[in-house]
């Protein structure tokens, strides 16, 4: 049932539209002016305003044309840097980038898969609920644009988000929580050749934090990250300021706490042991969530990718999604794997037949009538 050709058109096309976090005027307007033509209606709302962006999150409803309650599928505009100027082309079984920027099929596989599954729902005329779709900016820096999403204007009970890696048929359970933090170490200043020892440096003070500090992967739900460090002076003048970012992230809220403490520790006994300071700020980005396997949502799913014969397997991730925003909320929303491979890398990739099996799993969603 679905034309091939054409989805693959449309995925590189998507690919090929500029659309990196807080710029992703080009792409909202292109899915607004194609969902348009398919019958939805489409508003978008200030998100991009508000975070300093050039676009808001698109909010598009089809109203039904048979039986069932409202769905609502989800999927992310922006994709990571380097993500502009995407040369999309087919090398064997895969679609890849030319290797200079990332592909961007994080989340234009999802957005391609929904696009021509609702073309095949209209030109074979088949019944269907209302479908409801939820398009969010800057997703990629730590779910910031459906943060702003009013979620209220959903009629759906339940959601299904097109954002992760593996195969077609693998739907994420549970995902962490995160938090990130930024670390400013003050020294005192002095001249690095006549007088070093009268002075303190920032610097050291971090290097010395970061040695100490539990790093990468902590155990099996939790892991921690430094994501920069910068201070900026002249050879000749001991630092007195030296800035650090971070993450942690955990599948257990209580872990996270605890290596957030470590990290702390790291830093203010650093500071104290060099007779300087660590000023510390902490974001909290999202919450975890918990799905079980037999809830309704996640059982849809799984029909679903029975009926187009992939197997199915429920897992864990180790990153954030909008889906965090969306249960945190009380809407329950699950995450399905898209098919990509090695995302957020130049090397991203997806293979032919994955694109298409995650479009007859959008359908075969929208046409469970369980």
């Amino acid at each position: 049932m679905i034309n091939k050709d054409r989805l693959y058109a449309t995925f590189m096309d998507l690919c090929a539209t500029d659309s990196e976090p807080t710029r992703e005027r080009l792409l909202a307007d292109k899915l607004t002016a194609l969902l348009v033509e398919l019958g939805f209606s489409v508003t978008e709302d200030d998100a991009g305003e508000q975070i300093g962006g050039n676009a808001g999150n698109l909010l598009a409803r089809l109203a039904g044309s048979g039986p069932g309650e409202a769905l609502f599928f989800s999927c992310h505009l922006d994709r990571v840097t380097p993500g502009t100027s995407v040369r999309p082309r087919i090398e064997g079984d895969f679609v890849v980038s030319d290797g200079s920027t990332v592909l961007g099929a994080d989340d234009a596989a999802g957005l391609a898969a929904i696009l021509e599954g609702v073309r095949t729902l209209k030109e074979l005329e088949l019944p269907h609920p209302t479908i409801e779709l939820v398009l969010t900016v800057a997703e990629e820096l730590a779910l910031l644009g459906s943060s702003h999403f009013d979620s209220t204007q959903l009629s759906a009970r339940y959601g299904f988000v097109l954002d992760a890696t593996g195969p077609v048929g693998e739907i994420v359970l549970q995902a962490p929580e995160q938090m990130k933090f930024t670390a400013v170490f003050r020294g005192r200043s002095a001249h690095a050749g006549f007088a070093p020892e009268q002075g303190i440096s920032a610097i050291q003070i971090a290097a010395l934090a970061l040695s100490r500090m539990p790093l990468l992967r902590i155990d099996p739900e939790t892991t921690a990250n430094i994501g920069s460090i910068s201070a900026c002076g002249p050879t000749n003048i001991v630092p007195n300021r030296c800035e650090i970012k971070g993450e942690a992230r955990s599948l257990d809220p209580a872990k996270l706490r605890i290596q957030l403490e470590a990290m702390t520790k790291a830093m203010e006994d650093s500071a104290a042991q060099y007779g300087g300071t660590v000023e510390i700020s902490v974001q909290p980005c999202y919450t975890a969530y918990r799905l079980a396997p037999d809830a309704e949502l996640v059982q849809r799913a799984a029909r679903a990718a029975g009926r187009i014969g992939v197997p199915v397997r429920f897992k864990p991730t180790g990153g954030g999604s909008d889906a965090n925003i969306f249960n945190s909320r009380g809407l329950p929303t699950v995450v399905l794997s898209c098919g990509y491979q090695k995302a957020h890398t130049t090397e991203e990739r997806i293979a032919l037949d994955q694109l298409v099996l995650l479009t007859e799993w959008v359908l075969a969603i929208i046409e469970d009538d369980q």
